[in-house]
């Protein structure tokens, strides 16, 4: 009870003491009003300035007349009212302590500051209603009341700035334009809200200009600014408007850049070559000034846009470098290479500067066949023509013609007439098919045209010329294949058969049809009135064969062996070799291959098989180092043809010895000279024995063969079993051969029957024409001697026995070559006919 009763006594001794500063603050109020009425000093008037929203600073001067004299009390009065709206009470306290008091109206935003010089009452977050007349009043204790009075005045800024042009209401945000030159220019700077009116400020490129007002009433204010014709440099110009009403906050302002469309001033290539050379590369620079927006270059030949180069722009705004690289052709000579610039916003601004393309090239050929001429209709006897067509700068001098390659000459007789650019070939014939060129040349160089064919359509012709002897025994079926050429190539073949007796057409059944160019026919002679010749016709489109194609059969059979058999030793690009030579035997009537095959003696294992190196003529190489190690073997040679394979004969017994190496450095000068009188002794036995063989040898069919580069000579009989020897060197040995020629058989019994064998050792080369090979009267010499225990008196089988011999072609009389075969071929009576 007694702690309540404590409480109770201190709230109301509270009460009382706050209810008593209230009465004598009304008090006071009220002797403070009696006092302000009854004073009549004037009171100075402090103008203030603030802006909405912001703070204002009503100042009061509280600094005390005289030393030691103190504050009492402030208060501060709102226009007339005598009720205070904002006091501050220091008696009895010290200033930091006094107590502070505020009506409803101020009191969340008003603050007295005692820091400043003078002191002020802060008012915060000012609104329009807080305009007014304001009085403070200063009570000291000693010296007498002081008065005061502000004047606040509430500045709305402009509220909003926009700029649009003139002639048009669309609002502008940064950029006004674009304009042309010459055209006028107006805009106008709108500013919303402010108070007191804002003042409207022009400046251009922040030079300050005059502006017209436009429209002026309490909310909205518009000035205009016009430019009366555009020029060049008005391009980006800067037009800023400024509006204001007050200093303590910064004015509003709107710029915009004034965009305008310029042609361009002058377009220029800077470098014109008066020479271009062809494929060569070139840069070609073309500048364009004056153009806004950037100025598009283009290159042109003449109005169609140029695409062969590569284009290279650069530079800035105003100025365009465009440059064009590129590599002219022989076609880009004499046109015109524009450059074009323009500005691409605006219609009809193109300026042009331009350059002549003065192109050196090679020439530019181009070959055709005369106009009338139909290409695919040209044959034997027809005159076809040329026409060479010639580009070229600086002109062409000279201007050749080819066929396959061969250089033409001008031959008339040969029907060969060239003319400027005209190339006519008069009665042409097969030969002058083929491929033609032209070619021109001038200072740059020669050119070449492509490749015109002339196709020559022609009746057939064989495609081998010579007669071709075909081999067969009776009964024998052999295949013959008739090759011919023509254009085109359609054939329609016919074969003959010619004897001495007939000449028929065989059936088409007999052969086997056409094949283009080609006809093959199935041929067995059943007896010997069958051999003969056999001739091919063709046919085409054109016309017939003139002549025909010619297939001599004769009776054939495998070859004869070969004989006369030597080896030699040589050297053959650094490698010592052995080289065996032999005589070729009989043919067979039939071409043949000559084969040699190298055996070890002891094991019987091929060491070597080779071919003649030579077709016509048996002649083989054995490098040594294909024979070692071995040293004893044996040879055997042969010939074939398409009969078969002939007998072989053998080179027996040949041994390699080796027979060392000196290596003794030390030679006395002694042993030296014996060595050389054993040199000169052994060439003189050596001269000797080569004549002494020769000699024997004259009357024989068995030649002596002397080579210039032997070890020595070689005597290889083919009636008897003589040992030879030379030597070889193989690396750091030299070794001995020695070998036996072992002759198979009787020569003349191997012979056929039909044909002498020939007896000459060279080489026999078979003629294009059949010609008799020996005399017509010794044709069938080792035959008829068989014979003749079945001839009469009656019929003679040698009809050239009394005549002089000369050489019978075929060619110029078939039949008789084919009786001088039938004669001497067939025996008994019934042959003479």
């Amino acid at each position: 009870m007694a702690a309540d009763a404590r409480l109770f006594a201190l709230s109301l001794k509270r009460l009382i003491l706050g209810g008593f500063y209230i009465l004598v603050i009304l008090i006071l109020c009220i002797n403070a009003d009696e006092n302000w009425d009854k004073d009549d000093d004037p009171i100075s008037t402090v103008e203030v300035s603030a802006v909405l929203g912001k703070s204002a600073s009503l100042p009061c001067d509280i600094e005390p007349a005289t030393r030691g004299d103190g504050v009492y009390m402030v208060l501060w009065f709102r226009g007339n009212s005598s009720k205070p709206i904002y006091s501050i009470d220091v008696r009895g306290r010290s200033f930091n302590r006094a107590l502070n008091w505020s009506d409803e109206m101020v009191r969340p935003r008003a603050r007295f500051v005692t820091v400043s010089q003078p002191a002020a009452l802060i008012l915060e977050a000012i609104a329009l209603h807080d305009e007014g007349i304001y009085r403070c009043r200063v009570d000291f204790r000693k010296s007498p009341t002081r008065n005061f009075q502000v004047n606040l005045t509430v500045i709305n800024p402009p509220s909003e700035i926009m700029m649009y042009v003139s002639l048009e209401r669309g609002y502008i945000d940064t950029v006004v334009g674009p304009y042309q030159v010459g055209k006028e220019f107006g805009i106008s700077c709108e500013v919303r809200g402010g108070k007191p009116p804002p003042i409207i400020t022009w400046f251009v490129n922040g030079v300050e200009v005059n502006g017209r007002i436009k429209e002026n009433n309490q909310n909205i204010i518009v000035s205009v600014l016009t430019v009366p014709q555009l020029r060049r440099e008005h391009l980006n110009t800067t037009y800023k408007c400024r509006a204001t009403n007050t200093k303590l906050v910064p004015p509003l302002e709107k710029s915009v850049v004034l965009e305008v469309y310029l042609k361009p001033l002058s377009v220029t290539i800077m470098s014109k070559p008066s020479i271009l050379i062809s494929e060569d590369t070139y840069n070609l620079t073309c500048e364009v000034t004056g153009s806004h927006p950037r100025a598009k270059v283009t290159w042109l030949e003449g109005n169609v846009e140029f695409e062969s180069g590569r284009t290279i722009n650069n530079g800035n705004t105003s100025v365009v470098y465009s440059t064009l690289e590129f590599s002219p052709r022989p076609e880009d000579h004499g046109k015109q290479l524009k450059c074009r610039g323009e500005n691409p916003k605006l219609n009809n601004t193109s300026l042009e500067d331009l350059i002549h393309l003065n192109v050196v090239f090679p020439p530019k050929v181009q070959l055709e066949i005369g106009n009338p001429l139909n290409a695919q209709n040209i044959k034997e006897e027809d005159d076809v023509y040329f026409e060479c067509k010639v580009r070229a700068n600086p002109e062409y001098h000279r201007i050749t013609w080819k066929h396959n390659e061969i250089t033409l000459v001008q031959n008339a007789s040969a029907g060969i007439v060239m003319s400027s650019q005209n190339l006519v070939l008069q009665k042409i014939n097969r030969e002058n098919g083929g491929n033609y060129t032209c070619l021109a040349s001038n200072d740059r160089g020669e050119t070449s045209s492509t490749v015109v064919p002339l196709r020559v359509q022609f009746a057939p012709v064989c495609k081998t010329k010579e007669v071709t002897i075909i081999g067969a025994s009776i009964d024998e079926s052999v295949k013959i294949r008739c090759e011919v050429e023509a254009d085109p190539n359609e054939v329609d073949f016919v074969w003959e058969f010619n004897n001495s007796g007939e000449n028929f057409e065989l059936a088409p059944a007999k052969f086997d049809g056409n094949n283009g160019t080609t006809s093959e026919f199935v041929y067995t002679p059943m007896s010997e009135r069958d051999y003969g010749a056999l001739t091919c016709w063709g046919r085409n489109a054109i016309g017939k064969q003139k002549t025909p194609c010619v297939y001599q059969v004769i009776p054939a059979v495998k070859p004869s062996p070969l004989n006369n058999c030597t080896i030699k030793a040589s050297v053959n690009q650094s490698i010592e070799t052995l080289e065996i030579e032999c005589t070729p035997g009989y043919d067979g009537g039939l071409r043949q291959d000559f084969r040699l095959e190298a055996y070890e003696a002891h094991t019987n294992i091929i060491r070597a098989n080779v071919s003649s190196i030579i077709p016509e003529a048996p002649i083989f190489r054995i490098p040594v180092a294909d024979l070692l190690p071995a040293t004893h073997f044996y040879l055997i040679v042969y010939a074939k043809n398409a009969k078969g394979r002939s007998d072989v004969s053998h080179l027996e017994d040949i041994m390699l010895r080796d027979s060392g190496k000196q290596t003794d450095s030390g030679v006395s000068v002694v042993p030296l000279v014996l060595l050389l009188i054993g040199c000169l002794m052994a060439l003189g036995i050596t001269v000797l024995s080569v004549m002494l063989m020769m000699y024997r040898r004259r009357g024989t069919t068995s030649p002596v063969h002397v080579e210039p580069y032997m070890k020595q000579p070689i005597i290889s009989p083919p009636d008897s079993r003589n040992n030879s020897m030379l030597d070889v060197t193989h690396g750091d040995h030299t070794y001995f051969v020695e070998y036996t020629l072992k002759q198979v058989g009787d020569y003349a019994l191997n012979q056929p029957d039909i044909i002498q064998s020939p007896q000459d050792h060279e080489k026999v080369k078979r003629e294009p024409q059949l010609f008799l090979p020996v005399r017509p009267d010794t044709l069938f010499a080792p035959y008829d001697i068989q014979k003749q225990s079945l001839q009469t008196n009656k019929c003679s089988l040698n009809p050239f026995s009394t005549k002089s011999w000369e050489p019978i072609s075929f060619k110029t009389d078939r039949n008789l070559m084919k009786e001088i075969i039938i004669a001497n071929s067939i025996p008994g009576p019934e042959s003479c006919v």
